[in-house]
């Protein structure tokens, strides 16, 4: 079992750090679905040569699929398996841009600060 909550902690985005905030199931699944919807509109752009986020060369190295995953299925289990969600968080936040991250999550209704984790720029 890790020793932190990966839904209380920042996420390093292309230009920034977003820091969620979420505590219940239903800010899981506002999350959860807003990341797959990010992914999957990604994902459409896997044969343009060019990611219209930030203009560079686009290789999905990453498809999000948690909506499925016994592993976080419950929030007993996504705290027990926070290891993995980082990882799975990470590798969704760093595509986009911070401002990108915050439009879809003031949308969307996920909980979400801006602010820069101690010793980081």
């Amino acid at each position: 079992m890790a020793d932190f909550d990966a839904l209380q902690r920042a996420y390093r985005a292309t230009d920034g750090w977003v820091h969620l905030t979420i505590t219940t199931d239903d800010e899981w699944q506002r999350l959860r679905d807003t990341l797959g919807e990010a992914a999957l509109a990604d994902h459409m752009w896997d044969h343009h040569e060019r990611h219209p986020a930030d203009g560079e060369a686009y290789r999905p190295e990453f498809q999000l699929q948690v909506e499925d995953d016994p592993r976080f299925a419950t929030a007993e289990l996504r705290l027990h398996n926070a290891a993995e969600l980082s990882t799975v968080i990470t590798e969704a936040l760093r595509n986009r841009t911070q401002k990108e991250w915050v439009d879809l999550f003031e949308a969307r209704g996920v909980p979400h600060e801006i602010r820069t984790p101690a010793g980081t720029r």
